[in-house]
């Protein structure tokens, strides 16, 4: 045990160098091109833009990786929440999206949670089935009281995940399909954060996929 958890170590560290690598690369060649010549309107746009998104990666997984340290320490209390404010959170946190459909439906109940961290796994999750679905594609996400507390599913029908890569998809950087995630500013930190707070919450996510049909992740939190 202690083995693996040294290799898991060294696998993270390695991952996040090569993560840091990447991006970095990018941006200090294209602001080389921008301070060592002339170029015209189209190509300063582009190479500017690249910096930015690249940028922006660096800053998003900056983030989650601060959160990601944030939950490993801290304890916290669950206290009742909406879970209609969660699902109309979500609603108008992808209102602008335009490549594919959101499909949103629950029953009003009580949640038990820290809210705020809730809100940061049901972004993650649908982000997620966002960025594997094609364009013009379909997610649902629902909402349901059960005997074990409240469940949420979100569902995609898109690329979906091999099964022998299932049980890496939930571990800090890795990504099923590196150059597609990359194109879309991911950086394989959204399930590992997802699990840190699922976590804190006496929760997990349940994750049931299929390549080329699509992935269905479900969690309960339970009741008080």
């Amino acid at each position: 045990e202690l083995q693996d958890e040294v290799r898991a170590r060294e696998d993270f560290i390695a991952a996040f160098a090569h993560e840091l690598k990447t991006p970095l690369t990018a941006i200090i060649g294209y602001a080389d091109l921008l301070r060592s010549r002339r170029l015209d309107e189209e190509k300063h746009f582009l190479s500017s833009n690249y910096i930015y998104t690249e940028g922006k990666r660096l800053e998003n997984m900056s983030f989650r990786l601060l959160d990601i340290i944030v939950t490993k320490r801290e304890q916290l209390e669950p206290q009742p929440a909406s879970a209609k404010a969660l699902f109309q959170y979500l609603e108008d946190m992808f209102a602008c999206n335009g490549e594919q459909e959101l499909r949103i439906s629950y029953q009003e109940g009580t949640v038990f949670a820290e809210a705020n961290l809730i809100k940061s796994v049901l972004v993650n999750l649908v982000d997620n089935a966002l960025k594997a679905s094609c364009p013009g594609g379909v997610v649902e996400v629902e909402g349901k009281q059960t005997e074990g507390g409240y469940e949420f599913r979100v569902k995609d029908y898109g690329v979906g995940i091999p099964e022998e890569e299932l049980k890496k998809v939930t571990e800090a950087f890795y990504m099923v399909d590196k150059s597609r995630s990359r194109s879309k500013n991911g950086a394989g930190l959204g399930l590992a954060l997802c699990v840190e707070i699922l976590r804190l919450h006496k929760s997990s996510l349940r994750i049931e996929s299929r390549v080329g049909e699509g992935t269905c992740i479900r969690f309960v939190l339970p009741q008080a």
